[in-house]
């Protein structure tokens, strides 16, 4: 239940031995391995392990199989019509099964014919969008009983294609009429305010028609260059495009017989995925013509497994541990008991403990499940959410955050399902059962002074574990006057909460304001100074009231749950009037119900976190710390055998 010593391990060993090391290490899943190159100038790196060519091409070779099979697997996934279960468990193998499934003969066929395939149902697609666009460029004109290769000028006509505004077109006809009488102007077709026309003339008049053309809005065309009249290019069109789609059909039908190979594709692209994790890792680490050198970091708890483990395989290895510098970028390890990990989330998503830090989560934990539960406040709520949690933890088996957040939905709804048997609520007013303590709605401010005292105990666990650093630290002196006094301080407030105590309440404040105005400004060097920033600390007072008033937040959203559920309760009984209308109750209740406990646990984890993360942390907690990252097996579709997947 606390951070756990992190230690510098450095291995040597001989170059043959790399693989074994570095495929223990990664099985074994606790090692953060250092990149020694970021801690070494190219210049020195060069000069002590030289260059590393080879090895990037071996690693290039691993990258280029692994784009191959991923190509593969994304094209037949397109025609993958199979529905697989949803929390279907991973087919466990071995490396040697996983090895021998990539290097299979099968393996590399199935991917040269998914290219080949892929290239046809590409170059088919490209034409047919062609044939598709020819088509569309000839509908126009599918009226005009001319072959298009005739459609060109001769020795003394010019002939073309185009269209006018429809709203010329008589006006055209009466000029060239009058001005190039030997022309003639065919109307093909009529598209909107276009009439699409066919235009021949005697060369001669050139001059003539061109300026006619020019002043009323003529746009040439130029039909694709084919043989046969529009109408029969269309057909012809038309009658490839049914052959291109059969022959399309054809190769998706060859394709869906290559899926029987699709489980052997994804054996071999997790056993390439963890063949390139360790040319990775080996990238970073130092190797000669004959050794090799790797750093890591290493909790402590677990240096003895990896020595023991990394000495039993591989002969002649030397193995040392030291502790960190206080200039190296440490990182942190947290150890907690099964029912505070889920918790370790919260503090994850705000900041990593430093080595300075002690871990929050333990003395977290308790407040964030009992706000969590007071602010869902129903049982009924709580036990569809820790159902619901307890499934999918059995089904999906969870790992890493996915895990803590099931954990912590599961923890949610045990908080919330005690809560609100406390509190009286069982899907609101759905199931009427008396509450054990109060019913928040009938009487509010006893609920509010409880959130308040919650609030209180909270803020001066804070200023204890702040009291508590400065003292491991050999800081007494702060401990007593940053945290000593502001708690007795904050004490006499307090009391005057209590009938009779008024004057011992007055005491304790005038105490408190005394050591606080003595000592605040004990930084300063002019006595003056000294004085007036004691004087001056005692506003913060304003910010411990405010953190308490914070508290009132657990009040107001216990509040909402209640009153959210109870109106679709109403809601419900009102068209619960006849067979119909209980259908529509059913689904109304149903559908209500799991968006109320969706929208107010989403509202529960944001301020149960905020109150850690303002009113809790900000009085000890400094974090910066980074989580440690592992060398360890990261496969997709299979798990590895004594390894663990994403």
């Amino acid at each position: 239940m606390a951070i756990i010593n992190v230690k510098r391990m450095s291995v040597l060993a001989l170059q043959k031995d790399k693989e074994e090391i570095l495929r223990i290490l990664q099985k074994l899943g606790n090692v953060e391995v250092v990149n020694l190159k970021e801690e070494m100038s190219n210049e020195d790196w060069t000069e002590v392990f030289g260059e590393v060519k080879e090895q990037q091409k071996s690693r290039d070779g691993i990258e280029n199989k692994l784009n191959d099979i991923r190509f593969c697997l994304d094209f037949l996934s397109n025609y993958d019509k199979s529905k697989k279960p949803l929390f279907a468990e991973k087919p466990v193998y071995s490396e040697e099964e996983m090895k021998k499934a990539a290097e299979a003969e099968s393996v590399s066929k199935t991917i040269e014919t998914c290219r080949v395939l892929e290239s046809r149902l590409n170059s088919l697609k490209s034409e047919k969008m062609k044939l598709h666009n020819t088509i569309t460029a000839l509908l126009p004109w599918q009226e005009l009983d001319v072959d298009i290769q005739d459609i060109n000028d001769t020795e003394k006509a010019a002939v073309q294609v185009g269209s006018f505004p429809t709203k010329n077109l008589e006006m055209v006809n009466k000029l060239l009429k009058e001005k190039a009488p030997e022309s003639s102007l065919q109307q093909v077709s009529v598209e909107r305010e276009l009439t699409n026309v066919l235009l021949a003339y005697h060369k001669d008049r050139n001059n003539e028609v061109s300026e006619i053309l020019k002043d009323f809005g003529w746009s040439k065309v130029e039909l694709p260059k084919l043989q046969g009249s529009p109408r029969e290019c269309i057909k012809k069109a038309e009658k490839r495009i049914s052959e291109i789609e059969t022959e399309q059909q054809q190769i998706i039908e060859e394709a869906k017989t290559l899926l029987r190979h699709k489980p052997e594709l994804e054996i071999a692209y997790d056993y390439y995925t963890i063949l390139k994790q360790r040319k990775d890792v080996f990238e970073n680490t130092g190797k000669t013509n004959h050794s090799f050198y790797l750093e890591g970091w290493v909790s402590e708890q677990d240096m003895e497994t990896v020595k023991s483990k990394l000495e039993k395989a591989v002969d002649g290895i030397s193995i040392s541990f030291r502790d960190p510098k206080d200039d190296e970028d440490v990182p942190t390890v947290v150890k907690n008991p099964k029912l505070v990990e889920p918790y370790e989330l919260i503090t994850e998503l705000y900041s990593m403990p430093s080595r300075r830090d002690i871990d929050p989560n333990i003395f977290m934990a308790p407040f964030f499940f009992v706000f969590f539960g007071m602010m869902v406040s129903d049982a009924g709520y709580g036990i569809v959410m820790a159902v619901l949690a307890a499934v999918a933890m059995k089904m999906i088996k969870p790992k890493g955050m996915a895990k803590k957040l099931f954990g912590l939905i599961f923890l949610g709804g045990v908080s919330t399902f005690i809560w609100g048997a406390v509190f009286g609520g069982w899907f609101g007013d759905l199931i009427k059962l008396p509450p054990i303590w109060i019913n928040p709605l009938s009487d509010p401010i006893r609920l509010l002074i409880f959130s308040f005292v919650l609030g209180i105990i909270q803020i001066y666990t804070g200023l204890f574990l702040q009291a508590y650093k400065n003292i491991r630290d050999g800081n007494t002196l702060n401990a007593i006057f940053d945290q000593g006094f502001w708690m007795v301080f904050l004490a006499g407030f307090i009391l005057f909460a209590f009938p009779g105590m008024a004057q011992v309440a007055k005491t304790v404040v005038i105490v408190g304001a005394v050591g606080l105005v003595l000592t605040q400004g004990r930084h300063q060097k002019n006595p003056i100074m000294k004085v007036a920033s004691g004087v001056l600390s005692l506003y913060d007072v304003t910010g411990y009231l405010s953190d308490v008033l914070s508290y009132s937040r657990v009040l107001a959203l216990g509040l909402a749950t209640g009153v959210i559920a109870t109106v679709i309760n109403t809601m419900g009984r009102l068209i619960g009037v006849n067979w119909l209308g209980y259908i529509f109750m059913v689904i109304l209740l149903i559908g209500g119900h799991l968006f109320n406990i969706a929208i107010n646990a989403l509202g529960a984890y944001v301020h149960s976190s905020r109150l850690q993360y303002v009113e809790f942390f900000s009085k000890f907690y400094e974090g910066g710390g980074r989580a440690m990252l592992p060398f360890k097996i990261n496969t997709k579709y299979t798990n590895l055998e004594n390894g663990e997947e994403i």
